[in-house]
């Protein structure tokens, strides 16, 4: 009940007057009036952290059950370890982190004696590969965070999870297609395995969930793969709606925590449409909720 009455916060016609604002002070205050903090000087990336920070709230105090809320907080806590990593060799923005229960400054120093063992493990690795690669530290550390939520004994959160990870595999199948290029960048935990496509990604995929996400993926030889991106979070926002009523269960949380994430990396993408004068561009990236 609490996620329902909290749900809902932005609609088109609210995005609209945000895009439309001169400038992102303006768009800020607009903010302000639907229910945002805000505070003057503040940079998109760091009201976005701010607003997390308030979905995280809501998690640690409402979420039915610890093993529950740490599943839904591990990829803010495995963000804040990724910073923290790469925080040694590289500077980090510092407004990066999310207000998580996690040492970073004992991660930066090689510390993870606190951390869950999945997280060690990636870290401990990583240190004896000597890597200072950042998108080899982000899929390391990525494949650990997706380990750890599917060892919380949740049917829902499982279901919830595979889904995601499906479609992050099929959509770097997609992009290595698109770049011509070969390698291992897929997550292990999905139900389907994209990795043993091979060529034949369209029959690999038939009589799936995701038959007619990929033939929209393959439309123009892999050339749109933002569309692709907005389809995902609109199939991960459908697969907890359809029982968005029932109280006795997890679904109306866990679509809350997916409409949320939603939300605030649409009203970013809005954000840096102003900053960049292109305004445009958002209409044409605006998630199917929003339609």
């Amino acid at each position: 009940m609490s996620a329902m009455i909290n749900a809902g916060r932005m609609d088109a016609e609210k995005l609209r007057r945000i895009v439309e604002c001169k400038t992102v002070a303006d768009a800020f205050k607009m903010l302000g009036d639907y229910g945002y903090a805000y505070s003057d000087g503040m940079s998109v990336d760091g009201f976005i952290v701010n607003e997390t920070n308030s979905l995280i709230r809501f998690i640690e105090d409402n979420a039915p059950g610890e093993k529950t809320a740490e599943a839904l907080l591990a990829r803010f806590k495995y963000n804040n370890a990724k910073l923290a990593y790469k925080s040694r060799f590289a500077p980090v923005p510092s407004d990066g982190y999310y207000d998580v229960d996690l040492d970073v400054k004992a991660i930066a120093d090689g510390d993870y004696s606190e951390v869950d063992g999945f997280m060690a493990d990636a870290l401990t690795l990583l240190d004896e590969q000597k890597s200072t690669d950042p998108l080899e530290i982000d899929l390391a550390l990525t494949r650990a965070m997706y380990a750890y939520v599917l060892s919380v004994n949740s049917p829902l959160i499982k279901k919830y999870f595979r889904a995601e990870i499906d479609m992050k595999n099929i959509l770097s199948y997609a992009r290595m297609k698109k770049l011509n290029i070969s390698g291992d960048q897929f997550i292990a935990g999905g139900k389907v395995d994209v990795s043993k496509a091979d060529d034949d990604f369209m029959e690999y995929l038939e009589r799936t969930p995701y038959e007619g996400y990929a033939a929209r993926m393959a439309e123009n030889d892999f050339s749109d793969l933002w569309k692709t991106e907005l389809e995902a979070d609109d199939y991960l926002f459908c697969l907890t709606r359809r029982d968005v009523a029932d109280f006795g269960s997890l679904t109306p949380f866990l679509n809350y925590y997916t409409e949320t994430l939603i939300e605030l990396k649409t009203v970013k993408t809005a954000l840096v449409c102003i900053k960049t004068d292109s305004r445009e561009l958002f209409y044409k990236r605006i998630p199917e909720i929003y339609r």
